[in-house]
Protein backbone atom coordinates (compact mmCIF):
# COMPACT_ATOMS: atom_id res chain seq x y z
CA UNK A 1 0.00 0.00 0.00
CA UNK A 2 1.56 3.56 -0.78
CA UNK A 3 0.07 6.91 0.68
CA UNK A 4 0.82 10.35 -1.14
CA UNK A 5 1.47 13.64 0.49
CA UNK A 6 -0.87 16.01 -2.65
CA UNK A 7 -0.76 19.85 -2.15
CA UNK A 8 -2.99 21.97 -4.79
CA UNK A 9 -2.61 25.31 -2.81
CA UNK A 10 -5.23 24.98 -0.80
CA UNK A 11 -6.61 21.96 -0.50
CA UNK A 12 -4.90 19.02 1.18
CA UNK A 13 -5.43 15.35 0.25
CA UNK A 14 -4.24 11.65 1.29
CA UNK A 15 -4.45 9.64 -1.71
CA UNK A 16 -4.28 5.63 -0.88
CA UNK A 17 -3.41 3.40 -3.59
CA UNK A 18 -4.32 -0.37 -3.27
CA UNK A 19 -3.03 -3.70 -3.94
CA UNK A 20 -6.19 -5.89 -5.22
CA UNK A 21 -6.95 -9.13 -3.96
CA UNK A 22 -9.31 -11.71 -5.74
CA UNK A 23 -9.81 -14.68 -4.10
CA UNK A 24 -12.10 -17.41 -5.97
CA UNK A 25 -13.91 -20.11 -3.73
CA UNK A 26 -11.76 -22.87 -5.30
CA UNK A 27 -9.52 -20.91 -5.79
CA UNK A 28 -6.76 -20.85 -2.04
CA UNK A 29 -4.08 -18.61 -3.12
CA UNK A 30 -4.98 -14.84 -3.78
CA UNK A 31 -3.84 -12.64 -6.90
CA UNK A 32 -2.46 -9.32 -5.65
CA UNK A 33 -2.67 -6.23 -8.17
CA UNK A 34 -0.17 -3.58 -8.32
CA UNK A 35 -0.41 -0.36 -10.13
CA UNK A 36 1.19 2.88 -9.66
CA UNK A 37 4.02 0.49 -8.18
CA UNK A 38 7.92 2.39 -8.14
CA UNK A 39 10.16 -0.44 -8.76
CA UNK A 40 14.37 -0.63 -9.24
CA UNK A 41 15.99 -2.75 -11.37
CA UNK A 42 17.80 -5.19 -9.89
CA UNK A 43 19.26 -8.14 -12.19
CA UNK A 44 18.44 -8.17 -16.06
CA UNK A 45 19.29 -11.55 -18.32
CA UNK A 46 17.85 -14.55 -18.67
CA UNK A 47 16.56 -14.54 -14.93
CA UNK A 48 15.62 -10.46 -13.73
CA UNK A 49 14.59 -9.12 -10.97
CA UNK A 50 13.09 -6.25 -9.63
CA UNK A 51 12.97 -4.76 -6.20
CA UNK A 52 9.98 -2.45 -4.13
CA UNK A 53 9.97 -0.84 -1.08
CA UNK A 54 9.35 -4.11 0.52
CA UNK A 55 10.10 -7.12 -1.82
CA UNK A 56 12.30 -8.64 -4.41
CA UNK A 57 10.36 -9.90 -7.74
CA UNK A 58 10.81 -12.57 -10.26
CA UNK A 59 10.07 -10.92 -13.49
CA UNK A 60 10.26 -12.83 -16.47
CA UNK A 61 8.53 -10.03 -18.84
CA UNK A 62 11.67 -8.38 -18.19
CA UNK A 63 14.30 -11.34 -19.58
CA UNK A 64 16.32 -10.08 -22.24
CA UNK A 65 14.59 -6.74 -22.01
CA UNK A 66 17.52 -4.31 -24.46
CA UNK A 67 15.83 -0.84 -23.11
CA UNK A 68 16.51 -1.33 -19.05
CA UNK A 69 19.89 -1.16 -16.88
CA UNK A 70 20.32 -2.28 -13.45
CA UNK A 71 19.75 0.57 -11.21
CA UNK A 72 16.64 2.01 -13.65
CA UNK A 73 13.95 3.04 -11.85
CA UNK A 74 10.52 1.62 -13.03
CA UNK A 75 6.75 3.34 -12.89
CA UNK A 76 5.38 -0.40 -12.77
CA UNK A 77 1.69 -2.85 -12.68
CA UNK A 78 2.03 -6.04 -11.98
CA UNK A 79 0.36 -9.36 -10.86
CA UNK A 80 1.40 -11.43 -7.87
CA UNK A 81 0.03 -15.03 -7.77
CA UNK A 82 0.68 -16.29 -4.71
CA UNK A 83 -0.18 -19.94 -6.45
CA UNK A 84 2.26 -19.27 -9.05
CA UNK A 85 5.98 -21.52 -7.57
CA UNK A 86 7.56 -21.55 -11.06
CA UNK A 87 10.33 -19.60 -9.74
CA UNK A 88 13.77 -20.89 -11.11
CA UNK A 89 15.95 -22.72 -8.29
CA UNK A 90 18.72 -20.58 -8.68
CA UNK A 91 16.57 -17.31 -7.21
CA UNK A 92 16.59 -19.47 -3.82
CA UNK A 93 15.76 -16.03 -2.03
CA UNK A 94 12.86 -14.96 -4.64
CA UNK A 95 9.38 -15.47 -2.90
CA UNK A 96 7.12 -13.84 -5.44
CA UNK A 97 6.85 -13.64 -9.55
CA UNK A 98 6.01 -10.09 -10.97
CA UNK A 99 3.76 -11.33 -14.07
CA UNK A 100 1.93 -9.36 -16.74
CA UNK A 101 4.74 -6.70 -15.73
CA UNK A 102 4.29 -2.59 -17.64
CA UNK A 103 6.60 -0.37 -16.60
CA UNK A 104 7.97 3.36 -17.66
CA UNK A 105 11.39 5.00 -16.73
CA UNK A 106 11.27 7.45 -13.96
CA UNK A 107 13.68 10.03 -14.22
CA UNK A 108 15.72 10.88 -11.50
CA UNK A 109 18.26 13.46 -10.00
CA UNK A 110 20.16 14.04 -6.92
CA UNK A 111 19.28 16.43 -4.40
CA UNK A 112 21.43 19.58 -4.14
CA UNK A 113 22.83 20.66 -0.90
CA UNK A 114 24.18 24.43 -1.48
CA UNK A 115 27.41 24.68 0.59
CA UNK A 116 25.99 28.47 2.25
CA UNK A 117 23.32 30.66 1.41
CA UNK A 118 24.95 32.50 -1.21
CA UNK A 119 25.14 29.60 -3.08
CA UNK A 120 21.60 28.54 -3.14
CA UNK A 121 20.39 32.03 -3.57
CA UNK A 122 22.58 31.70 -7.11
CA UNK A 123 21.47 28.03 -7.91
CA UNK A 124 17.46 29.60 -6.73
CA UNK A 125 18.37 32.26 -9.80
CA UNK A 126 18.84 29.28 -12.61
CA UNK A 127 17.01 28.14 -15.62
CA UNK A 128 14.66 26.08 -13.65
CA UNK A 129 12.16 28.51 -13.59
CA UNK A 130 8.74 26.65 -15.35
CA UNK A 131 5.91 27.00 -13.26
CA UNK A 132 4.50 23.94 -10.94
CA UNK A 133 0.77 23.70 -10.77
CA UNK A 134 1.11 20.95 -8.30
CA UNK A 135 3.59 19.00 -6.21
CA UNK A 136 3.25 14.88 -4.85
CA UNK A 137 5.25 13.52 -2.75
CA UNK A 138 4.60 9.76 -2.81
CA UNK A 139 3.78 8.03 0.75
CA UNK A 140 6.64 5.06 -0.52
CA UNK A 141 10.18 5.16 -0.84
CA UNK A 142 13.22 2.79 -2.30
CA UNK A 143 16.49 3.26 0.01
CA UNK A 144 16.85 6.76 0.10
CA UNK A 145 15.07 8.24 -3.44
CA UNK A 146 11.90 10.17 -3.29
CA UNK A 147 9.41 9.77 -5.94
CA UNK A 148 7.39 12.87 -6.54
CA UNK A 149 4.40 13.72 -9.24
CA UNK A 150 4.07 17.03 -10.83
CA UNK A 151 1.47 19.07 -12.58
CA UNK A 152 1.64 22.53 -14.91
CA UNK A 153 -0.60 24.61 -15.60
CA UNK A 154 -0.69 24.93 -19.60
CA UNK A 155 -3.58 22.60 -20.99
CA UNK A 156 -0.62 21.05 -23.68
CA UNK A 157 1.87 19.93 -20.66
CA UNK A 158 1.39 16.29 -21.04
CA UNK A 159 3.10 16.86 -24.79
CA UNK A 160 6.06 18.71 -23.12
CA UNK A 161 9.39 17.26 -21.53
CA UNK A 162 10.14 18.65 -17.95
CA UNK A 163 12.86 17.62 -15.51
CA UNK A 164 13.40 18.74 -11.69
CA UNK A 165 15.45 19.87 -9.53
CA UNK A 166 15.49 19.69 -5.01
CA UNK A 167 17.41 21.89 -3.57
CA UNK A 168 18.32 22.45 0.06
CA UNK A 169 18.16 25.81 2.37
CA UNK A 170 21.54 25.15 4.29
CA UNK A 171 20.13 27.47 6.67
CA UNK A 172 16.90 26.90 8.77
CA UNK A 173 14.41 28.94 7.90
CA UNK A 174 11.89 31.41 9.89
CA UNK A 175 8.36 29.96 10.71
CA UNK A 176 9.90 26.51 9.09
CA UNK A 177 8.93 24.11 12.68
CA UNK A 178 12.97 24.25 12.92
CA UNK A 179 13.01 21.89 10.53
CA UNK A 180 14.88 22.19 7.02
CA UNK A 181 13.30 23.36 3.69
CA UNK A 182 13.89 21.81 0.24
CA UNK A 183 12.56 23.85 -3.20
CA UNK A 184 10.99 21.56 -5.61
CA UNK A 185 11.51 23.72 -8.80
CA UNK A 186 10.73 22.25 -12.84
CA UNK A 187 13.07 23.29 -15.97
CA UNK A 188 11.21 22.54 -19.50
CA UNK A 189 13.84 20.74 -21.51
CA UNK A 190 13.64 19.61 -25.86
CA UNK A 191 13.46 15.94 -25.72
CA UNK A 192 11.44 13.65 -28.44
CA UNK A 193 8.64 12.90 -26.48
CA UNK A 194 6.57 14.36 -23.19
CA UNK A 195 7.57 12.47 -19.83
CA UNK A 196 6.38 9.63 -19.95
CA UNK A 197 6.01 7.54 -16.44
CA UNK A 198 2.81 9.31 -15.03
CA UNK A 199 0.55 8.20 -12.29
CA UNK A 200 -2.99 7.43 -12.61
CA UNK A 201 -3.88 10.96 -12.48
CA UNK A 202 -1.63 12.46 -14.90
CA UNK A 203 1.05 13.42 -13.43
CA UNK A 204 4.78 13.63 -14.39
CA UNK A 205 6.20 10.86 -11.64
CA UNK A 206 10.30 12.18 -11.20
CA UNK A 207 12.54 10.35 -8.25
CA UNK A 208 14.80 12.32 -5.99
CA UNK A 209 17.89 10.78 -5.01
CA UNK A 210 18.68 12.02 -1.41
CA UNK A 211 21.38 9.95 0.00
CA UNK A 212 23.59 12.31 0.88
CA UNK A 213 21.20 14.50 3.09
CA UNK A 214 20.33 10.96 5.32
CA UNK A 215 23.51 10.30 5.53
CA UNK A 216 24.36 13.74 6.62
CA UNK A 217 21.03 14.26 9.22
CA UNK A 218 21.87 10.87 10.77
CA UNK A 219 25.10 11.71 11.69
CA UNK A 220 24.65 15.28 12.55
CA UNK A 221 21.05 15.48 13.32
CA UNK A 222 19.53 12.65 14.09
CA UNK A 223 20.82 8.92 14.34
CA UNK A 224 17.40 6.79 14.70
CA UNK A 225 17.00 8.62 11.33
CA UNK A 226 13.88 10.17 11.64
CA UNK A 227 13.51 13.45 9.82
CA UNK A 228 10.98 16.21 10.36
CA UNK A 229 11.31 18.34 6.76
CA UNK A 230 8.99 21.27 4.49
CA UNK A 231 8.47 21.11 0.54
CA UNK A 232 7.34 24.33 -1.15
CA UNK A 233 7.72 24.49 -5.21
CA UNK A 234 7.67 26.95 -7.63
CA UNK A 235 4.26 28.22 -9.04
CA UNK A 236 5.62 31.33 -10.58
CA UNK A 237 6.61 34.61 -10.34
CA UNK A 238 4.88 37.95 -8.91
CA UNK A 239 4.87 41.65 -10.58
CA UNK A 240 8.21 42.18 -9.51
CA UNK A 241 9.71 39.44 -11.16
CA UNK A 242 10.75 37.48 -7.68
CA UNK A 243 9.51 33.77 -7.18
CA UNK A 244 6.63 32.73 -5.77
CA UNK A 245 6.58 29.27 -3.45
CA UNK A 246 3.88 27.04 -2.14
CA UNK A 247 4.05 25.24 1.16
CA UNK A 248 2.58 21.76 1.23
CA UNK A 249 0.11 22.13 3.71
CA UNK A 250 1.68 18.55 5.34
CA UNK A 251 4.57 20.64 6.28
CA UNK A 252 6.38 19.93 8.38
CA UNK A 253 6.46 16.15 7.07
CA UNK A 254 8.25 13.19 8.99
CA UNK A 255 10.10 10.49 7.42
CA UNK A 256 11.72 7.59 9.39
CA UNK A 257 14.76 6.44 6.51
CA UNK A 258 15.67 3.35 8.88
CA UNK A 259 12.14 2.08 8.15
CA UNK A 260 12.26 3.74 4.22
CA UNK A 261 8.84 4.87 4.71
CA UNK A 262 6.98 8.07 6.35
CA UNK A 263 5.00 7.81 9.46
Amino acid sequence: MSRVFLNYGVLLLLLFQFTSCLKDKDYRDPIYFFYDEPVVVEQLGAYPIVRNQFNSFYAPGLADNSALKEGDLLWSSFIVDLGNKDIPSNLSTIKYTAQNIKYEIVECSNLIVPANSDEFELILSNDFSYPIESSVLFRYAIDSIWFMGFKHYQNNSNQLHYTYELVLNPVIEQNSYNSPTFYIRAKQVNSPGPNKAKDENGRNVFAFDVSDFVKYYKEEISPTGLLRFNLKYKTGVDNEGKDIYKEFLSNPISWNFNSAKPK
